[in-house]
């Protein structure tokens, strides 16, 4: 999956300087808070995927996505649509 641009978004994660940049695109997001539910006011990240043709086609099969976070905790939360990823319940 490639990552896309959207219009919510706020910030633009570029690769590390010992990194060539060829080896890591940019990755647009939204940086802010969780807003209402149990996890209001909760910082969060949301990030959006485009999935190619074949990826397509894998996710039609129910095929499942997995999404590795180096560094860092795992997601909480996936969505298809900005509002419902950033009001997790």
């Amino acid at each position: 999956m490639t990552p896309a641009k959207f219009d919510q978004s706020n910030k633009v994660f570029i690769s590390p300087s010992d990194l060539d940049p060829e080896q890591c695109q940019p990755i647009h997001a939204y940086v802010g808070t969780a807003c209402g539910g149990s996890c209001d006011g909760v910082p969060i990240v949301v990030t959006a995927w485009t999935p190619n043709g074949q990826e397509m086609e894998e996710l039609k099969a129910g095929n499942p996505v997995f999404l590795t976070c180096v560094g860092g905790l795992p997601p909480h939360f996936l969505s298809t649509q900005f509002e419902q990823a950033t009001k997790p319940a």
